[in-house]
């Protein structure tokens, strides 16, 4: 099954939502008389990476197929036989490298200065990896069913999702690539001990989600409907059953080379896949679905779960979007609060005591969340709502076609 993916579109199934365990207030709020603030604001939508000017209200520009990395300053983009790079802040290219072999390539993992170019999905026993970095590429020849999934911050160090058994995959493990010296091997507890040989976790269920957390270089990727998974510290303490855990969150530190997995309560996992979300803001990891209205809290620095609470349930899991397509569930932390979006119904709890706020309804579709200083931009439909993060009052709003979902907004001069 093919794990989730930052350079996946986002077009999942979510649910219109009855968030009971709040009293909203649906009045109406007159806009205040405040200017749309200095910023970009980076989208998927059905022509591609779309960049937006907030203050302008306009789409500066639109990258079809490309890939940022994880921190927003280059955008990769694969076309004509060439990999072009651009500088995410104002659009120049700044490297265009002819390409060897990339007829059905994909970019598959980049970091700032480097980018893994690699075959789509399907069974293979050999994989060829094209590195492309400094102006100059790197054909990389690996053995089994490999993917490249992202990178260390100095592009030492390369994840990968080594998928098993190579001709007809049903389940993959995490691995790292040294690029200097050419070796693969396993990654180290979070402990720093060496996994032995047969002890690596493998993956049977289906990847979500997957946010960074900038400041740390920490990858969590949330995993659902692990049935038949069984993590490194349980084969190493010699068991050999399943644990039974349907859903869990996957810690990697891009820099340290270590992984950890917090298991997630049940019912995490056992509804579907694309009402789950999580979310990340400094010490504090989130994971909600959308399906029970069960939202966890768990601590970043000790990866323990330090509070769960109910924050209403949706009334039916797979509604069929406005649009005709399908939707998911978002979620996005800042100011204190955790905002989380679904069908067309968008809530606030607390981001301490997870206790509900508010909730809101949007015109549309949920697409997508980013929290930008004093204000919340939630995408509805093909709309971007401005949205003040206190009152939900709409501060403005601007149209992208064929929004999809909202992936970063951040702030510009003035």
């Amino acid at each position: 099954m093919a794990p989730y993916t930052r350079r996946r579109a986002l077009i999942l199934c979510g649910a219109a939502a009855v968030l009971s365990a709040c009293a909203p207030d649906e009045r109406p709020h007159p806009p205040p008389a405040k200017p749309p603030p200095s910023g970009r604001l980076y989208a998927d939508t059905a022509a591609g990476l779309t960049v937006a000017d907030l203050a302008r209200g306009t789409v500066r520009a639109t990258y079809p197929g490309a890939v940022a990395d994880h921190r927003w300053a280059r955008l990769y983009q694969l076309h004509d036989g060439h990999l072009r790079t651009y500088r995410a802040a104002d659009g120049t290219l700044v490297d265009d490298l002819p390409i060897a072999r990339t007829s059905s390539r994909q970019v598959k993992a980049v970091t700032t200065g480097v980018a893994a170019i690699g075959p789509p999905p399907g069974p293979r026993t050999r994989t060829t990896i094209i590195l492309a970095t400094g102006g100059r590429q790197r054909t990389l020849e690996l053995d089994g069913n490999i993917e490249p999934e992202a990178f260390s911050a100095d592009g030492s160090m390369m994840y990968v999702l080594d998928r098993l058994p190579p001709r007809a995959p049903d389940r993959y493990r995490v691995r790292v690539y040294d690029v200097a010296r050419g070796t693969m091997g396993a990654l180290v507890t979070r402990d720093k001990r060496q996994i032995p040989p047969g002890q690596e976790e493998e993956m049977h269920g289906q990847g979500r989600q997957a946010v960074l957390d900038p400041g740390q270089n920490i990858l969590y990727t949330l995993y659902t409907h692990q049935d038949a998974h069984l993590h490194t510290r349980d084969l190493a303490a010699g068991k050999d059953l399943s644990p039974g855990v349907h859903a869990f969150v996957h810690v990697l530190h891009l820099d340290q080379g270590w992984a950890y997995c917090l298991d997630l309560p049940a019912p995490f996992g056992l509804g579907p896949p694309e009402a789950h979300t999580l979310a990340v803001d400094d010490a504090r990891l989130y994971v909600f679905d959308a399906s029970t209205g069960r939202v966890i809290l768990a601590s970043t620095r000790d990866l323990t779960i330090t509070r769960t609470a109910r924050l209403g349930r949706l009334t039916s899991p797979t509604p069929v979007a406005d649009d005709g397509g399908t939707g998911e569930a978002f979620a996005v932390a800042g100011g204190g609060r955790l905002y989380l979006a679904a069908g067309r119904r968008l809530l606030a709890s607390d981001g301490a005591t997870l206790a509900a706020q508010a909730a809101w309804d949007l015109p549309g579709q949920a697409r997508g969340l980013a929290y930008l200083e004093d204000e919340l931009l939630a995408g509805a439909g093909e709309q971007v709502l401005r949205l003040e993060p206190r009152t939900g009052a709409r501060l403005g709003a601007m149209t992208l076609p064929g929004l999809r979902a909202l992936r970063h907004a951040e702030r510009t001069a003035g």
